[in-house]
């Protein structure tokens, strides 16, 4: 379970991946009675900058990225896969830049662009480039002209078309290639292709007046189409023998998509957070059958230990108001620790006429050793802040 200091009275402003409960399902309703749960996606800032860093190229369509980097090898003395993050080590790139293009007959405006510090520490999609200084021509422009997708079933042409015309008539650029890839690949496992591949490749640039434009082809190798052949799920210790089928949004013999337990896991979460498992572990992996093109589901529950509050203590509040809001919280050191909780102390702060006019941050400090949460609440008038913090 991953901890944020946040400010509670802002949250809704906060890039959340909510997790709701099945209003209607008995099995949960009897064992929890929690609205929402959310948790916020923002990564700490890097400390330190690095002093070097790999270097990509953004839209330098008349090469490919090996072709170039070695054209700049050449030029670049002692230059190798990181340049150095001053403004001399880059201006020496661009300079090559230049120079090659002008070759061509191109006089280009180049800029290159640092990653933020955020992007150091931030979660990356699978498949996502690391963090790079990025070298782009900002003219003349690169535009994509059509996209040609081949080779794909005809069950996924109309959803594949929909999707990458949206590109045409847009600034190329590297990184909307691999979204496109991206997009495209997740199209396939959503119709049960799901070891099918999609290659992003272009025809060479065409240049028309002022810009020059490509045609990027879009190559589809679906592989076949896989049905689901068993789902099951285990709930752990606090579902033992539940049987939890209700809940699956597919079936034995549905054509595989992204799977068939929906928001199951992230409720199975939130049940156990609220239980005192801070450390659980929701997997759902998929087995391949891949002679029959069949997929098996099975979902399960790592508990881990159960945590307790070791201590709670509360900031900026006077002594009437500390005792509300302690009640309110409804647990106190050395009970279990309730891992939504937190959530459910915003909504109740709305009905407290002493509190409503007060946000608090939340810094829950884990220790794994004992299974211990120290937590820390700090609160302020809202018309103090007005922009969430994460610390």
């Amino acid at each position: 379970m991953r901890y944020y200091a946040c400010e509670a009275r802002c949250s809704m402003k906060m890039r959340m991946k909510p997790i709701r409960l099945f209003a209607a399902a008995a099995l949960f309703g009897l064992l929890l009675g929690v609205a929402s749960l959310g948790t916020a996606q923002t990564a700490q800032p890097a400390t330190n900058y690095p002093t070097h860093l790999p270097y990509s190229f953004g839209n330098f369509v008349w090469w490919s990225d090996d072709e170039l980097r070695a054209l700049l090898k050449k030029r670049i003395p002692g230059l190798g896969d990181e340049i150095a993050t001053t403004t001399a080590a880059e201006g020496r790139v661009r300079d090559a830049l230049k120079a090659l293009l002008k070759e061509k007959g191109i006089i280009a405006e180049i800029q290159s662009q640092e990653p933020s510090n955020f992007s150091f520490n931030a979660e990356r999609a699978p498949g996502a480039h690391e963090p790079a200084i990025a070298f782009v021509v900002l003219s003349p422009q690169i535009i994509v002209d059509n996209v040609i997708i081949s080779s794909a079933p005809e069950n996924l042409l109309a959803s594949l078309s929909e999707n990458l015309r949206r590109i045409e008539g847009k600034e190329y650029n590297a990184e909307q290639s691999w979204l496109v890839q991206s997009n495209a690949d997740e199209e396939l496992k959503h119709q049960g292709y799901l070891k099918g591949k999609v290659t992003i490749t272009h025809y060479a640039p065409r240049r028309q007046k002022e810009h020059y434009v490509i045609s990027l082809v879009v190559l589809v190798d679906a592989g076949p189409q896989y049905h689901i052949s068993s789902i099951t799920a285990d709930g752990g210790p606090l579902l033992e023998r539940r049987d939890l089928s209700e809940f699956f949004t597919q079936k034995v013999g549905d054509v595989a998509g992204y799977g068939p337990f929906g928001r199951l896991a992230g409720e199975l979460r939130s049940l156990y957070w609220h239980y005192g498992y801070a450390d659980v572990k929701i997997q759902g992996p998929q087995v391949l059958d891949d002679d029959h093109a069949l997929v098996s589901y099975h979902l399960e529950v790592i508990p881990g230990p159960i945590y307790h509050l070791r201590s709670l203590t509360i900031h900026n509040l006077d002594a009437s108001q500390e005792t509300k809001v302690r009640e309110l919280l409804g647990m106190k050191p050395g009970d279990v620790f309730d891992g939504i909780a937190i959530s459910g102390l915003y909504q109740k702060l709305q009905a407290e006429p002493s509190l409503a006019s007060l946000g608090f941050s939340f810094r829950p400090s884990k220790d794994e050793t004992e299974a211990a949460v120290d937590l820390s609440l700090d609160f302020y008038k809202v018309s103090d802040k007005s922009s969430v913090t994460i610390k």
